[in-house]
């Protein structure tokens, strides 16, 4: 992370095409030939006229004819192979940068700044990122295209110089002047990106927690929220694509202007008899194969750089976001798993803050004055074989399910698990001391068995995939798998429906080894029938540990000891859950 604190948007933009430049270096010099090839077939075709036509010279025509030939074929050849190494460097690049993304939206360590919602890191790990590794392509075409503008200067210095000069000179201020006038509209993509990324944000936070809006009554602000977000995306997309159709339209026309005028310098020389009529059709051809490369430079330069550089700035502030926690709570940069310690075992061998046995009246899980972004002096305690529920809306049950997973450190406030605060363990011990399982659910490559027990590599301390998964209720899934247990999943889980895949997602957190269980809504996606099951069998399968259920389920929370009402962040009610649907009207409405 060192590096990416020191970099800036455009450098982040240099750097991801730096790292494939063994393929788009050859595909740079590929698009170069095949540019130069352009400029060249209008000169072989002035030769073909003044030396074979006009002289009436055979051989001279056939040579021509022949070299013209070659040209065609080299100028094809050299885009074809150009665009094989410049879509397999841009998409290697692509690959890179997004797994650079994963790697920290999924470090355990959290996000020290603010809470990002499903939607924003989608959105900077899907467009954003594909935005600048397309940003490559700035060092490709329009290399090529600046070639090809000197390469038609030449040639026209070559048959009369003030021709040349005006290319030469003209091009790269043309270009200075785009890049002024382009800052306008590197803001507004800027602005666009935001906020079509805040509404992407909001449309995904709501269908995560849908059940739980309903629960409370909420579908229709959310409903309005996300209107109003798309509004100004909406807005801000139109106004961009205005900015964008502003800048293209007056650069193409001021491109147009400029070679209209060289053309007509070019007819005037003619007619004086200073060049041929051969030199005339060049002097043409080159103009007009010219113009594309110059109004590419011009788009390529203003959009496509302002649409890269906005994209860079997401992507950044996601590389560069501090951690909400480092290794064994310190504030100093993460220490590399492979550095050596004094005492000559590496940092991933050293002994680190390891769950300790239960000591005294310490209970399981105990929270204390926990305040975050949402939630404000947040207290409550959970014994071994206690099962505690929390009624929340969306907002502070996603803010307390990830501070009590250790992925949020909270500003204020400790949370303890078994005497232990958890701000002090190593973000890589976490799931040892606390399983707190993601409202969403997934699957991994293998079987229904490595789904449960076999995707943390600590398979041994897991309980058996039997007994969670018939906690669960998968067995009427597996009776339909033809090999049961052993059945491999099709990719990303298409196999299951979306509440087998929640049933899954659920018996895997069941057979985690930790002593702290955080559920959150986990049967949103399951029939009444199936939840009932789930709730029956909910306290023989957390008997030794101390569960969280985050939830409006009824049919989970009336067979909790205890239920917290969270509203506006604080903790307003307690009780079983026949207490509080006869005491507490708001919780009556929300789980009802």
């Amino acid at each position: 992370m060192a590096a990416a604190q020191t970099t800036g948007p455009r450098r982040l933009i240099v750097q991801t095409a730096m790292s494939v430049k063994r393929w788009l270096a050859p595909a740079t010099a590929l698009f170069v030939s095949h540019q130069l090839c352009e400029v060249a077939v209008p000169v072989v075709v002035g030769l073909v006229i003044d030396r074979g036509i006009v002289d009436r010279d055979v051989s001279q025509l056939a040579v021509w004819v022949a070299v013209l030939v070659a040209v065609f074929v080299l100028l094809a050849w050299s885009y074809r192979t150009g665009v094989y190494f410049l879509v397999n460097g841009i998409q290697r690049a692509h690959h890179e940068l997004r797994m650079r993304v994963s790697e920290r939206s999924l470090d355990p360590r959290g996000f020290g700044d603010r809470q990002r919602p499903t939607g924003e890191l989608l959105g900077v790990g899907g467009s954003d990122v594909q935005r600048v590794a397309f940003g490559g392509l700035l060092f490709v075409h329009p290399v090529a295209e600046l070639a090809a503008v000197i390469a038609a200067g030449v040639v026209l210095i070559s048959i009369a110089w003030p021709l040349g000069v005006a290319v030469i000179v003209g091009g790269p201020l043309f270009l200075l002047l785009l890049d002024r006038f382009g800052r306008h509209l590197r803001a507004r993509a800027e602005d666009q990106q935001r906020l079509t990324a805040d509404s992407a944000s909001l449309a995904a936070n709501a269908i995560a927690g849908f059940r739980t809006l309903t629960a409370l009554g909420a579908t229709g602000r959310a409903a309005r929220s996300y209107a109003e977000a798309s509004q100004r995306a909406r807005v801000a997309a139109i106004a961009t694509r205005r900015a964008e159709a502003w800048f293209v339209g007056v650069s193409s026309t001021a491109t147009g202007i400029f070679v209209v005028a060289i053309g007509l310098i070019a007819a005037a020389l003619a007619a004086q008899g200073s060049i041929t009529v051969g030199q005339l059709i060049t002097v043409v051809g080159v103009v007009q194969v010219v113009m594309g490369p110059m109004e590419a430079l011009a788009v390529n330069v203003g959009a496509v750089w302002a649409r890269a550089g906005a994209s860079a700035k997401r992507v950044l502030s996601l590389l560069q976001a501090p951690y909400a926690r480092e290794p064994r709570g310190g504030a100093g940069p993460a220490v590399d798993p492979s550095a050596e310690t004094p005492g000559g075992a590496s940092a991933r061998e050293r002994p680190t803050a390891a769950r300790p046995a239960p000591v005294g009246p310490n209970p399981a899980l105990a929270v204390s004055g926990l305040t975050g972004e949402h939630l404000r002096e947040v207290s409550f305690t959970v014994e071994r074989g206690e099962i505690i529920g929390v009624v929340a809306d969306a907002h502070d049950a996603a803010e307390l399910v990830g501070l009590l997973g250790g992925r949020i450190h909270p500003p204020l406030g400790t949370i303890t698990v078994d005497g232990l605060p958890l701000a002090e363990v190593d973000a890589d011990r976490l799931h040892e001391l606390v399983t707190a399982a993601p409202h969403a659910a997934h699957t991994v490559p293998g079987t229904v068995a490595a789904n449960v027990v076999g995707v943390t590599g600590v398979a041994g301390a897991r309980r058996s995939p039997d007994d969670a998964l018939a906690a669960a209720a998968f067995e009427d899934v597996l009776e339909q798998l033809p090999n049961g247990i052993r059945t491999p999943l099709g990719g990303a889980g298409r196999t299951l429906s979306g509440g087998q895949r929640q049933r899954l997602a659920l018996a895997r957190a069941l057979a985690a080894p930790a002593p702290v269980l955080v559920l959150h809504e986990p049967t949103g996606s399951i029939d009444a029938v199936t939840e009932q099951h789930i709730g029956e069998r909910m306290r023989t399968a957390t008997a030794q540990r101390a569960t969280v259920v985050v939830c409006s389920n009824p049919q989970l929370l009336v067979r909790a000891d205890r239920v917290l009402v969270l509203r506006d962040g604080s903790i307003t009610a307690e009780g079983t859950h026949e207490e509080l649907m006869s005491t507490d009207l708001h919780y009556a409405e929300a789980v009802a």
